[in-house]
């Protein structure tokens, strides 16, 4: 399995956009402001794939439930994030050469006193507070282009000469605006983007996937628990069907991703206290069909977004998105359903205390002897309970 560093921000994004689109385009507009100032810095190729990965993602920490109404420039939005953000990153090997930029990139730098930092941290910093400075700006680009810049170059922040020079040469090309103008800037960045030959492995991908759950804790505090164990308990239950190490590796993919879906409920029914009127019950069903159209979109990941969406399908045809039987779910799906029915019945919910695991065995039972859940995988859970257990503690 390969799939392109482009396509996994692609990803990262589609699953940010539903917690708050403005964050979404900041972040698009910011990477390509970036790029251009790292070509016209004429820093070098490796440089200018991280100004551009670190600009497309330099605010992720601010993805936080309760930041969700403030301005993007605020001093409440921006409290803690870049170190919320470079503790997200953390550990992702892929993003190791970007995450001291998230960390430090509202670091002021001062004339004679770059405060040891690379120019591309201030790169980043500058193409980060131009995208902001725009916001101000109404009427046509091109037609302000000088009080544009020297509106922005004349505030109170400094800057490198390199970097000063940098925006004036890209400022002075009617293409830099028009792009910034797009209203759709992720098809600008399927055409400028150098990271589209930049590709990821399976391992690589699980640790994105991590990544993923991080962003969907900020939105529900359970949330990512939950996927993490899924992902755990599904892998194990793989190893234990025979599957090699590439499909447990893929299996556990679907786990992490299988409830991102959840991003589209509201938190009043997500973490209502008490039991789901129907209407909300049904809005909650929307999400694993919603998991369906986030990840079909990406081609690499193949059947994954299948066992993803499937986790909620039932073999007697009574689950849903679409009422599958026996015969339209492939093992995968099956092995995700169990791990998903066995987490959720076992951790703790803002409306309910976990179930112990002999309740947890009782329920599995009672939905595979109704022909719901597929026995063999119930077995196997069962009978090494020992083992898969501890998966879901450490979680």
């Amino acid at each position: 399995m390969k799939i392109s560093i482009q396509t996994v921000l692609d990803l990262l994004h589609s699953i940010i956009k539903p917690i708050s689109p403005e964050i979404v385009i900041h972040l698009q507009r910011t990477a390509l402001i970036s790029w251009y100032l790292a070509n016209k810095a004429r820093l070098p190729e490796q440089e200018i794939c991280e100004a551009y990965l670190a600009g497309m993602l330099h605010d992720i920490g601010a993805l936080d439930k309760s930041r969700a109404d403030l301005a993007l420039a605020s001093e409440s939005f921006l409290d803690g994030h870049e170190a919320s953000g470079a503790a997200m990153t953390a550990g992702i090997r892929f993003l190791q050469p970007v995450t001291q930029i998230i960390e430090h990139h509202h670091l002021e730098w001062m004339d004679g006193s770059p405060l040891n930092l690379p120019l591309i941290h201030h790169l980043v910093h500058m193409a980060d507070s131009f995208e902001l400075y725009l916001h101000r700006v109404d009427g046509n680009y091109i037609a302000q282009r000088e009080e544009i810049v020297n509106g922005f170059l004349s505030g109170n922040k400094k800057w490198p000469l390199e970097l000063v020079d940098a925006l004036i040469k890209a400022s002075q090309q009617d293409g830099f605006w028009f792009r910034l103008g797009n209203p759709e800037p992720e098809r600008v960045l399927q055409t400028i983007s150098p990271l589209h030959e930049e590709f990821l492995g399976r391992e690589d991908f699980l640790e994105v996937c991590l990544l993923i759950s991080k962003i969907v804790d900020k939105y529900s505090s359970f949330t990512q628990t939950h996927s993490t164990s899924v992902a755990h308990v599904a892998e194990k239950l793989s190893e234990l069907y025979g599957y090699d190490t590439e499909m447990q590796q893929r299996i556990c993919i679907a786990g992490y991703l299988h409830d991102i879906g959840k991003l589209f409920i509201p938190l009043s029914i997500l973490e209502k206290h008490g039991r789901l009127e129907a209407v909300e019950y049904a809005r909650m069903k929307l999400h694993s069909y919603k998991t369906l159209v986030m990840l079909e979109q990406f081609e690499e990941l193949g059947r994954i977004v299948s066992w993803a969406a499937n986790h909620h399908e039932r073999l007697d045809g009574s689950g849903y998105p679409f009422g599958l039987v026996a015969a339209e779910l492939d093992i995968p799906s099956r092995i995700l359903a169990v791990a998903d029915v066995f987490t959720a019945t076992t951790e703790n919910r803002p409306y309910r205390r976990g179930m112990d695991t002999e309740k947890a065995i009782a329920i599995l039972m009672e939905e595979s002897a109704n022909g719901r859940l597929d026995r063999d995988i119930v077995g196997l859970l069962i009978h090494n309970i020992g083992v898969v257990k501890p998966l879901v503690a450490m979680c």
